[in-house]
């Protein structure tokens, strides 16, 4: 497998983290600090979830969701939070 299909699966996933990270910041009382972590952890999730309808191994389908993950959150976000904590 090469890289492009491993960042195609990853933007399909960054779909569903995104609306998910949505929905759970709107209604929990979670610090924003907490937020990218969060992101993270269910882009893992969700594709260890869709792994059995791929037909990838589920190594690549957890890089492919910590991908995702990151992308939702947006990279920016972790650097700003982090700079945030400093002060």
């Amino acid at each position: 497998m090469d890289l492009t299909t491993l960042f195609i699966i990853a933007a399909s996933i960054t779909i569903l983290v995104t609306a998910f990270i949505e929905v759970f910041k709107r209604t929990t009382n979670v610090p924003i600090r907490y937020l990218p972590i969060t992101s993270i952890v269910t882009g893992i999730f969700v594709a260890i979830i869709v792994t059995p309808f791929a037909d990838y191994d589920y190594y690549t389908m957890v890089v492919a969701g910590a991908i995702a993950g990151l992308s939702a959150c947006g990279l920016f976000d972790l650097t700003k939070v982090a700079k945030d904590e400093r002060k």
